[in-house]
């Protein structure tokens, strides 16, 4: 169903590392000093994905027994518990035992929110065509764009409204309403591609907030589809050498390239 192409050049994941920070798509691409991954935000951040996979079986789950939500999804985070080594091998070797026990104990205390959340999807019935769209959801499908020289690999794929939506997982905060206007060009950029698989328009897209519990429908717009592009044409720009300028936020603190970013203005920066 989707295409392989060796001649792909930009992957979905650097558009969603330009939405956090152009500088991120120049140092990576240079394969600068990173700083460990021995960080308990960062095994969070793998947990929480995991455990946003697996809330198509949760909901298939659920929805077909009287069982006790929080007991199930008790039971689902105990899996990954014993699993997350195994499956994130190569990600967790050079993580402490403490900082995995650190972050374990951090996404315990979301589940009386995640269990809150999905009881009250579950029990909207105007809710049962996205519950019935994520229980069939094909899990990471491999998508490739010829026209944009793209690829990329969403959580997931799932008919939605008769028409085939991306499924993306996001593992921070989740908006009071809606989604955030960062997951849309996410979901945005994976509808560009799915829409050429299929030769039709692709108007929606599904976020799963992980970390709460909460799961929102997204309508994609057009200007949305054009920010991409955008997106895409400074993303070239950047890996042939334009250095973006360092815009200071509270999260550079956190930056795995900290040491690596020069907070000097480059000529390149007018471009973005």
């Amino acid at each position: 169903m989707y295409l392989n192409n060796s001649e792909q050049n930009t992957n979905i994941s650097d558009i969603a590392l330009y939405l956090k920070c152009p500088r991120k798509v120049y140092y990576l691409k240079r394969s600068q000093k990173k700083r460990s991954n021995d960080d308990v935000s960062y095994v969070e951040h793998l947990f929480l994905r995991e455990f946003g996979l697996r809330y198509p079986q949760l909901l298939e789950h659920l929805s077909s027994k009287a069982d006790s939500t929080i007991d199930t999804i008790q039971s689902v985070f105990n899996e990954i518990c014993v699993e997350l080594n195994i499956i994130y091998a190569s990600e967790l070797e050079s993580v402490s035992a403490s900082t995995i026990s650190e972050a374990i104990s951090n996404v315990q205390g979301c589940i009386e929110d995640i269990s809150c959340n999905i009881g009250k999807i579950l029990a909207d019935m105007h809710n049962m065509p996205l519950v019935k769209a994520l229980c069939g959801m094909e899990l990471e499908p491999l998508l490739c764009g010829h026209k944009i020289k793209v690829s990329g690999i969403p959580a997931g794929m799932a008919s939605f409204k008769g028409s085939p939506a991306p499924v993306i997982i996001k593992t921070g905060k989740c908006p009071e309403y809606g989604v955030w206007a960062d997951d849309r060009l996410h979901l945005a950029a994976f509808s560009i591609l799915v829409q050429e698989v299929h030769n039709k328009p692709i108007d929606d897209g599904i976020v799963i907030y992980s970390r709460s519990g909460c799961i929102r429908p997204s309508k994609i717009r057009t200007n949305d589809r054009r920010q991409v592009l955008g997106v895409c044409n400074n993303i070239k720009k950047i890996k042939e050498g334009f250095l973006p300028e360092r815009k200071q936020t509270p999260l550079c603190n956190g930056c795995e390239f900290l040491e690596s970013c020069d907070i000097r203005p480059s000529l390149a920066s007018k471009f973005f």
